[in-house]
Protein backbone atom coordinates (compact mmCIF):
# COMPACT_ATOMS: atom_id res chain seq x y z
CA UNK A 1 0.00 0.00 0.00
CA UNK A 2 2.81 2.44 0.89
CA UNK A 3 4.46 2.02 -2.49
CA UNK A 4 1.18 2.84 -4.24
CA UNK A 5 0.78 6.07 -2.23
CA UNK A 6 4.38 6.92 -2.99
CA UNK A 7 3.69 6.36 -6.71
CA UNK A 8 0.52 8.52 -6.61
CA UNK A 9 2.44 11.45 -5.12
CA UNK A 10 5.30 11.10 -7.60
CA UNK A 11 3.14 10.53 -10.68
CA UNK A 12 2.78 14.30 -11.45
CA UNK A 13 6.57 14.65 -11.39
CA UNK A 14 6.94 11.85 -13.91
CA UNK A 15 4.24 13.26 -16.14
CA UNK A 16 4.93 17.00 -15.86
CA UNK A 17 8.51 17.33 -14.60
CA UNK A 18 9.77 19.59 -11.82
CA UNK A 19 7.05 22.20 -12.39
CA UNK A 20 4.43 19.84 -10.96
CA UNK A 21 5.04 20.63 -7.30
CA UNK A 22 2.46 19.10 -5.02
CA UNK A 23 2.79 21.97 -2.55
CA UNK A 24 0.32 23.90 -4.72
CA UNK A 25 -2.22 21.08 -4.69
CA UNK A 26 -2.02 19.60 -1.21
CA UNK A 27 -1.49 21.75 1.86
CA UNK A 28 -1.05 20.56 5.44
CA UNK A 29 -4.10 20.34 7.70
CA UNK A 30 -6.44 21.69 5.02
CA UNK A 31 -4.83 25.13 4.92
CA UNK A 32 -5.38 27.29 1.84
CA UNK A 33 -2.90 27.70 -0.97
CA UNK A 34 -0.53 30.52 0.10
CA UNK A 35 -0.02 31.66 -3.49
CA UNK A 36 -3.75 32.11 -4.02
CA UNK A 37 -4.02 33.87 -0.67
CA UNK A 38 -1.22 36.31 -1.58
CA UNK A 39 -2.92 37.08 -4.90
CA UNK A 40 -6.22 37.60 -3.08
CA UNK A 41 -4.58 40.14 -0.74
CA UNK A 42 -3.24 42.14 -3.70
CA UNK A 43 -6.52 41.91 -5.64
CA UNK A 44 -8.42 43.17 -2.57
CA UNK A 45 -5.87 45.98 -2.19
CA UNK A 46 -6.61 47.12 -5.76
CA UNK A 47 -10.38 46.74 -5.25
CA UNK A 48 -10.17 49.09 -2.25
CA UNK A 49 -7.93 51.46 -4.23
CA UNK A 50 -10.40 51.62 -7.14
CA UNK A 51 -13.31 52.22 -4.72
CA UNK A 52 -11.39 54.98 -2.89
CA UNK A 53 -11.79 53.09 0.40
CA UNK A 54 -8.85 54.27 2.58
CA UNK A 55 -9.97 52.25 5.59
CA UNK A 56 -10.18 49.00 3.65
CA UNK A 57 -6.93 49.78 1.83
CA UNK A 58 -5.14 50.10 5.16
CA UNK A 59 -6.24 46.59 6.13
CA UNK A 60 -3.94 45.13 3.45
CA UNK A 61 -0.85 47.23 4.22
CA UNK A 62 1.73 46.50 6.90
CA UNK A 63 1.99 49.57 9.15
CA UNK A 64 5.61 50.02 7.99
CA UNK A 65 5.05 49.27 4.30
CA UNK A 66 7.56 50.70 1.83
CA UNK A 67 7.25 51.70 -1.81
CA UNK A 68 10.10 51.87 -4.28
CA UNK A 69 9.98 53.34 -7.78
CA UNK A 70 12.06 51.20 -10.14
CA UNK A 71 12.37 54.12 -12.58
CA UNK A 72 14.72 56.11 -10.36
CA UNK A 73 18.38 55.45 -9.65
CA UNK A 74 18.57 57.23 -6.29
CA UNK A 75 15.30 56.80 -4.43
CA UNK A 76 15.37 60.00 -2.39
CA UNK A 77 12.40 62.16 -3.38
CA UNK A 78 10.39 59.68 -5.49
CA UNK A 79 7.91 61.97 -7.20
CA UNK A 80 7.00 65.55 -6.47
CA UNK A 81 3.48 64.73 -7.69
CA UNK A 82 0.96 63.19 -5.29
CA UNK A 83 -0.36 60.85 -8.00
CA UNK A 84 2.91 58.87 -7.79
CA UNK A 85 3.61 59.43 -4.08
CA UNK A 86 5.04 56.70 -1.85
CA UNK A 87 2.20 57.51 0.53
CA UNK A 88 -0.61 55.31 -0.77
CA UNK A 89 -3.36 57.41 0.89
CA UNK A 90 -2.02 60.59 -0.75
CA UNK A 91 -1.77 58.79 -4.11
CA UNK A 92 -5.32 57.49 -3.73
CA UNK A 93 -6.69 60.99 -3.03
CA UNK A 94 -4.79 62.55 -5.94
CA UNK A 95 -5.80 59.97 -8.54
CA UNK A 96 -9.47 60.03 -7.52
CA UNK A 97 -9.56 63.85 -7.65
CA UNK A 98 -7.82 63.99 -11.05
CA UNK A 99 -9.58 61.01 -12.64
CA UNK A 100 -12.95 60.57 -10.91
CA UNK A 101 -14.67 57.30 -11.78
CA UNK A 102 -11.52 55.80 -13.27
CA UNK A 103 -11.43 52.11 -14.14
CA UNK A 104 -8.64 50.01 -12.66
CA UNK A 105 -8.12 46.70 -14.41
CA UNK A 106 -5.65 43.99 -13.41
CA UNK A 107 -4.27 42.64 -16.66
CA UNK A 108 -1.99 39.99 -15.20
CA UNK A 109 -1.25 38.62 -11.73
CA UNK A 110 1.35 36.00 -10.86
CA UNK A 111 2.56 34.67 -7.50
CA UNK A 112 5.68 32.86 -6.37
CA UNK A 113 6.70 32.43 -2.76
CA UNK A 114 5.82 35.64 -0.92
CA UNK A 115 5.97 37.77 -4.10
CA UNK A 116 3.03 38.83 -6.27
CA UNK A 117 3.61 40.42 -9.68
CA UNK A 118 0.82 42.60 -11.08
CA UNK A 119 0.43 44.37 -14.40
CA UNK A 120 -2.53 46.73 -14.35
CA UNK A 121 -3.90 49.86 -15.97
CA UNK A 122 -6.02 52.79 -14.93
CA UNK A 123 -8.19 54.50 -17.53
CA UNK A 124 -9.98 57.73 -16.75
CA UNK A 125 -10.81 61.20 -17.97
CA UNK A 126 -8.79 64.02 -16.44
CA UNK A 127 -11.34 66.18 -14.61
CA UNK A 128 -8.99 67.57 -11.95
CA UNK A 129 -5.43 68.86 -11.71
CA UNK A 130 -2.94 66.09 -12.52
CA UNK A 131 0.87 66.33 -12.45
CA UNK A 132 0.49 70.10 -12.22
CA UNK A 133 -1.70 70.30 -15.35
CA UNK A 134 -5.20 71.72 -15.03
CA UNK A 135 -8.09 69.51 -16.26
CA UNK A 136 -7.86 68.61 -19.94
CA UNK A 137 -10.93 66.35 -20.22
CA UNK A 138 -8.64 63.94 -22.07
CA UNK A 139 -8.77 60.23 -21.49
CA UNK A 140 -5.61 58.99 -19.80
CA UNK A 141 -4.22 55.48 -19.70
CA UNK A 142 -1.83 54.79 -16.82
CA UNK A 143 0.04 51.50 -16.88
CA UNK A 144 1.95 49.93 -14.03
CA UNK A 145 4.06 46.91 -13.18
CA UNK A 146 4.33 46.12 -9.45
CA UNK A 147 5.95 43.41 -7.37
CA UNK A 148 4.41 43.07 -3.91
CA UNK A 149 6.08 41.37 -0.97
CA UNK A 150 3.60 39.74 1.40
CA UNK A 151 4.57 39.11 5.02
CA UNK A 152 2.15 37.92 7.71
CA UNK A 153 -0.78 38.31 5.28
CA UNK A 154 -0.02 42.03 4.73
CA UNK A 155 1.71 43.98 1.96
CA UNK A 156 5.08 45.04 3.34
CA UNK A 157 6.86 46.22 0.20
CA UNK A 158 5.85 47.43 -3.26
CA UNK A 159 8.40 47.79 -6.06
CA UNK A 160 6.72 49.47 -9.00
CA UNK A 161 7.17 51.04 -12.40
CA UNK A 162 4.67 53.58 -13.78
CA UNK A 163 4.53 54.94 -17.33
CA UNK A 164 4.92 58.53 -16.12
CA UNK A 165 6.48 59.80 -19.36
CA UNK A 166 3.58 58.46 -21.42
CA UNK A 167 1.05 60.00 -19.02
CA UNK A 168 2.84 63.36 -19.23
CA UNK A 169 2.61 63.20 -23.01
CA UNK A 170 -1.09 62.26 -22.89
CA UNK A 171 -2.03 65.35 -20.85
CA UNK A 172 0.24 67.76 -22.72
CA UNK A 173 2.85 68.19 -19.95
CA UNK A 174 5.43 67.16 -22.54
CA UNK A 175 4.95 68.08 -26.19
CA UNK A 176 6.21 65.47 -28.65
Amino acid sequence: MKKYLFFIFLLPLFLFGEDARLTHIITPRGEGDPLKENKRIVQNFYDAFAKNDKRKLGEFLNSKYQVQDSNVIFDSSYSKYDAFSKNIALRLKSLHEALPNFELKILEILAEGNKVFVRFQIIGTQKGSFLGIEPTNKQIVIKNFSVFTIEDEKISYINEMWNELSVMKQIGFIIY
